[in-house]
């Protein structure tokens, strides 16, 4: 029995390998990897993106203007660009301040946004900065 759980670590391990390394080496800047399980549906509602460590971050995908999208409490969200890059990243903090996120909202748009994504998969605070560290464009 042991050596079945073992086993069973040993997949999750090699999972979570294959999430930080497959496919890339770290890189300079965070990029889109559109989900291939994704495809075959109508719209395109999800999306994976790949942070500067390497690791991938798997976001629902919503028009800029879309209130949803800000609905979300502790949340990555990443404001896109029609070319695919991620203009500014935040964190929807735990209460989802209203105020905050609509100003923040104009202010990419004004930049050029054309999409929110949102990452919903980090547990904590300390694993949504380490994406937002991660896939936050360079000044």
């Amino acid at each position: 029995m042991a050596a079945l759980a073992y086993r069973h670590d040993d997949r999750r391990n090699a999972a979570r390998q294959s999430d930080l390394f497959a496919e890339d080496q770290p890189v300079s800047v965070a990029r889109e990897l559109p989900m291939r399980s994704a495809a075959g549906l109508g719209e395109r509602r999800f999306t994976a993106w790949r942070g500067r460590s390497g690791r991938r971050y798997v976001a629902s995908v919503f028009a800029l203007g879309d209130e949803h999208a800000l609905g979300f409490t502790d949340a990555v969200l990443l404001a896109v660009s029609a070319d695919r890059r991620i203009l500014a990243a935040r964190d929807s903090g735990p209460f989802g301040i209203e105020a905050a996120l609509t100003r923040w909202q104009q202010a990419v748009a004004q930049a050029g946004a054309s999409e929110i994504h949102v990452h919903l998969l980090a547990e904590d605070g300390i694993s949504r900065r380490a994406a937002l560290l991660d896939l936050m464009p360079e000044v």
